[in-house]
């Protein structure tokens, strides 16, 4: 059980990650993974996450309970590597591509829950051109599912990969209750990456992703939903992380 101030819930994050070997160095190591016989929870963090981990206990314990971690933003990935470790950027949007892109996937078979059903056939007519199937999808308002009866058909379906397109914290518990219910598959949390891919919600260009300015972009276009976020939540955020970076450094 994680103490409950902010510094030391974030203190106790990084800690877990470093000392259980739980943060990912690149795709590779998502992918490398045993989740072809056993349930493997991968958890992507950005400042929004650390944000929760700081101001909710369950938030904390709900990321500290994921088998591996990935710098989903360009602030844990820089100040990973400030420490000596090799981290590369890998965000739920790598991992959905990798799945319409990647020769290497085709003929697994993906579960999606959240998100809408209209994005999910436009996601299937995606996934498909890359020989990957969409066997089972869940949409509706989270709080209503029974992940029980979710992970029996996920399970049923014989699904490899279940991406779950829920907005931190409301994925996170999904996330973890999968885990436990399920007996194999990679289990990703990915956010709003699969209506990125489908052209539903704006996605930043590659090039100002290289300089690390989706958060920029993001507050833009949407700045009453980001402007709290990215103005007030990631920098307490960020130095919380610094802290805690130096401390266990």
């Amino acid at each position: 059980m994680l103490t409950s101030t902010p510094a030391t819930r974030v203190a106790g994050f990084w800690r877990s990650c470093t000392q259980g070997h739980r943060l990912v160095a690149s795709l590779e190591d998502v992918f490398a993974a045993p989740w072809r016989t056993q349930p493997v929870r991968v958890q992507t963090v950005n400042l929004q996450h650390v944000h929760l981990i700081a101001t909710s206990q369950p938030a904390a314990e709900a990321v500290m309970a994921a088998d591996l971690v990935s710098a989903d933003g360009w602030p844990l990935a820089y100040l990973a590597r400030r420490t000596g470790r090799t981290c590369a950027r890998v965000t739920g949007r790598d991992i959905v591509d990798a799945l319409l892109r990647d020769r290497s996937f085709a003929g697994r078979r993906v579960a999606l829950l959240g998100t809408r059903s209209d994005v999910a056939v436009r996601f299937a007519r995606r996934l498909a051109r890359n020989d990957v199937t969409l066997a089972y999808g869940h949409h509706g308002d989270a709080r209503t599912w029974d992940v029980a009866a979710i992970a029996r058909e996920v399970s049923e379906r014989d699904c490899d990969v279940v991406l779950v397109s829920l907005g931190a914290p409301r994925g996170e518990p999904v996330g973890q209750a999968l885990a436990e219910l399920l007996p194999r598959g990679l289990i990703v949390g990915v956010g709003g990456a699969v209506e990125m891919a489908t052209n539903d919600m704006p996605a930043a260009p590659a090039w100002v992703g290289r300089l690390g300015f989706e958060w920029a972009y993001r507050l833009v276009h949407e700045p009453r939903r980001m402007g709290r976020r990215y103005l007030v939540e990631s920098p307490r955020a960020l130095l919380l992380l610094t802290l805690a970076l130096r401390t266990n450094a």
